[in-house]
């Protein structure tokens, strides 16, 4: 049923051939129904004919036995009374429709007496005629009526049948010859032609002895073809052959049964339907021949109006299957092209991709850019001003990209700010110069709801088949380059083979750090921070990995790839985690209180459970609140900034210190910091390093360490290296260092030793005071 279903074509040649099946039955059925009635009518006709003939015949036979021996009287009287015979047999005529004439003749075939009608020179001598065969001496032996060949008389203009019968004398001896002539003129006017169906039909008397025609009626008009020739031998045997396929029975068996008998024929005239009947009185065969045109014609006349209501309700059937596969057509359509295109832009998307691969690539002689554009800086215009106005920029971007690329090109939104732009069969030049046109178009100022924007975008180009094989790998070189665009932004890149190996880099890092986590192939390494006075003010926690395979990999190429991937806050987890339990160990067995401080990403921050993932985990560890710093990076900032503050706010209230790390770097202002509950500031190392020789870098890290001092803010020097370094920056007011000149990331054993050794040392120290 589900590929009925499916395929309502199938159902329809389903049900056609079903039709055409009943169609047939039904014709069949019609077909033997138009036999049956046409053979019961033939049945019907054979009857009727040999009824008429016989009763005919006992006519004929009554009226020559009532007149006979006063025949037999007047041929033995020694004088023949021409007159009263002749009157005799006018009076026979006269009772007699069918009489053309009478005669009595002696049994050489001398006429002695004739109708009124005839003379005697014109019937000759009986035994003369050419179509007596044996027939007047048959009669001698009989004393019933024997029939001769039928033949034509010309005076009468009808074909007449020769009846002969002898006069007896009382010993039973032959002395005369009755004859009379039957016409079957009269004989076919009233009783023949209303059984006659028209055309191709015909009722026969066929003689015995000889196969003539004793009568025929039928639609031959030429009867002398019929009445001067016998049936043709081949269709005697044909019809021997038939009947006794029929019936079981030789034709010797049938000739001694009154019933009538069905066979069809094929004759020199075409195939036929035959009913036969015997009469075995007179030797004759009573026959209906219907040719099979006739049954045909029959059959088509009535059944043309039943064809006729198939052939339309056909018609209609199809006509109603094909609206409807029109219309299932027109909606797989429908749904194919929203199933392979967005809906807000009207673009392709990744379905369309799969769907039409091949399309897209094009030939490897032609070869085919793809051209995959980020836009930069949606983010936050989406985030800021809600997914519906970001709709409108998006529709906004697809129109200026259509605007811009030509009729060859096709155009995919892949998802996101995310468009593929496929060029076929264009030069590597060309594809910068679209990338060139797209960026600077996408770069003109937005109006959308009164509202101005300024967009970005970022473009990878790669090239089949010079670049890869197949789209998948197509697309991801594309991404790749994209990639590396996005790290100036508004840029193109094009493909390259070494770009490729940074991307399968990051994604074999990508791969392995889950697993990285779970079999604790990361740990944690502490860089303690130290006060103007030498002394240990906290440690900042800091993740490493050393894997299996590779070796050490920096945290500049995990952290980069664990944010991307999202696997970020698992990573984070692990670091609060495991710094928390190790630090608080620490603090035990030194019996000493430090601050702890943790980077935490954005991605982190903005989880629904951070800060109840931040509280489990300090009581888990036991680690004082107060003792705990959250370290965030300026780009924070960019995020929702009040979602931020009321985050922070929860984050104080539990007692922890919030610090802003690489201060100076990024996107604070004034007004933010001072909306902002931070702690402490951190300043970045890059200010540190040209503090010496650079007098505006100088300027500013006295201003940052200024700030603040007013705002009452713990402010800590990072990647502190030389002496001059911490000097400067001692007189600049900062109290707090953090660097190589002090003390390298060391894992939690060797922070033990290394401040164990430090409390020795400045043991000496504090007892002189």
């Amino acid at each position: 049923m589900a590929k009925l279903r499916q395929n309502i074509w199938f159902l329809f040649v389903l049900l056609f051939i079903g039709s055409c099946v009943l169609l047939l039955f039904f014709l069949q059925q019609r077909w033997q129904l138009v036999m049956q009635e046409h053979s019961q009518h033939q049945h019907t006709q054979v009857q009727q004919l040999s009824s008429s003939v016989q009763s005919l015949l006992s006519v004929q036979q009554v009226l020559a036995d009532l007149y006979h021996d006063e025949f037999v009287q007047l041929v033995k009287a020694e004088s023949l009374d021409m007159a009263r015979g002749t009157s005799l047999l006018d009076h026979l005529m006269h009772n007699n429709r069918f009489a053309t004439a009478y005669a009595v003749s002696k049994l050489d075939g001398e006429i002695l007496l004739v109708s009124s009608n005839r003379t005697i020179a014109q019937l000759g001598n009986l035994r003369q005629y050419a179509q007596d065969h044996g027939e007047f001496e048959q009669a001698l032996d009989t004393d019933r009526l024997v029939l001769g060949r039928t033949y034509y008389i010309e005076p009468l203009n009808s074909w007449t049948i020769p009846v002969r019968m002898a006069l007896r004398a009382p010993d039973g001896q032959p002395i005369a010859m009755m004859a009379l002539g039957v016409s079957l003129k009269a004989e076919l006017a009233d009783f023949v032609t209303p059984l006659l169906l028209p055309n191709d039909n015909s009722l026969a008397l066929i003689r015995q002895q000889d196969g003539f025609y004793q009568f025929y009626a039928g639609s031959e008009s030429n009867q002398a073809a019929y009445y001067d020739t016998p049936v043709a031998v081949a269709v005697l045997r044909e019809l021997q052959q038939q009947l006794k396929a029929s019936t079981g029975k030789s034709l010797q068996q049938l000739r001694q049964t009154e019933s009538s008998h069905h066979v069809a024929l094929a004759t020199p005239e075409g195939r036929m339907q035959a009913v036969l009947r015997y009469l075995p009185e007179y030797q004759l065969w009573a026959v209906s021949t219907l040719h099979n045109q006739l049954l045909q014609q029959a059959f088509w006349r009535d059944i043309w109006r039943y064809l006729a209501v198939f052939v339309i309700s056909q018609l209609m059937l199809f006509l109603l299957v094909r609206t409807i596969a029109q219309a299932e057509r027109s909606r797989r359509a429908e749904l194919l092209f929203e199933a392979t295109h967005d809906q807000l832009t009207g673009l392709p998307n990744r379905n369309y991709i799969r769907q039409y691969r091949t399309r897209l690539l094009g030939s490897e002689t032609k070869g085919c850019y793809l051209l995959f554009l980020d836009l930069d800086n949606f983010k936050t215009i989406n985030d800021s001003f809600g997914h519906e106005l970001g709709d409108s920029v998006l529709r906004e971007v697809a129109r200026r990209i259509k605007e811009q690329a030509n009729r060859a090109s096709s155009i995919v939104r892949h998802g996101g700010d995310e468009f593929l732009i496929f060029q076929q069969g264009c030069s590597e030049q060309e594809a910068g110069q679209l990338a060139n046109r797209l960026i600077e178009k996408l770069s003109s100022p937005y109006l959308v709801n009164k509202l101005h924007f300024v967009l970005g975008a970022s473009i990878g180009v790669a090239h089949y088949p010079s670049h890869v094989q197949q789209l998948d790998e197509l697309i991801r070189a594309a991404d790749v380059a994209m990639y590396e665009a996005k790290k100036t932004k508004n840029n193109v890149f094009f493909y390259t083979k070494q770009l490729d190996k940074q991307y399968q880099r990051r994604f074999s890092i990508e791969q392995r750090l889950r697993a990285a986590i779970e079999h604790q192939h990361l740990f944690m390494v502490y860089q303690p921070q130290i006060d103007a006075s030498g002394q240990l003010y906290g440690v900042e926690a800091l993740v490493r990995w050393h894997d299996p395979i590779d070796g050490f990999i920096p945290p500049d190429q995990f952290i980069p790839v664990a944010e991307k991937s999202g696997q970020m806050p698992l990573l984070g987890q692990f670091i609060m985690q495991q710094a928390c339990s190790e630090i608080r160990q620490l603090q035990q067995q030194l019996r000493q209180s430090f601050q702890l401080s943790l980077n935490i990403s954005v991605l982190q921050l903005l989880q629904a459970d951070f800060v109840a993932q931040l509280t489990r985990q300090i009581h888990q560890s036991g680690l004082a609140t107060h003792q705990l710093t959250i370290e965030l990076t300026e780009s924070i900032l960019i995020e929702d900034h009040e979602h931020i503050c009321q985050l922070l706010h929860s984050i104080k209230q539990l007692g922890c210190k919030i610090s802003m790390d690489d201060f100076g770097t990024g996107y604070s202002s004034l007004s933010m910091l001072r909306t902002l509950p931070v702690d402490e500031l951190k300043i970045d190392k890059s200010f540190v390093d040209c503090i010496q020789d650079d007098e505006t870098c100088r300027n500013m890290t006295a201003s940052m360490i200024a700030i603040g001092q007013r705002m009452q803010l713990i402010t800590i020097a990072e990647g502190v290296e030389h002496d001059y370094e911490r000097d400067l920056l001692l007189q600049m007011g900062c109290q707090h260092f953090q660097g190589y000149l002090f003390a390298k990331p060391m894992q939690a054993q060797q922070l033990l030793n290394y401040l164990q050794t430090q409390e020795h040392e400045q043991q000496p120290h504090r007892n002189k005071t």
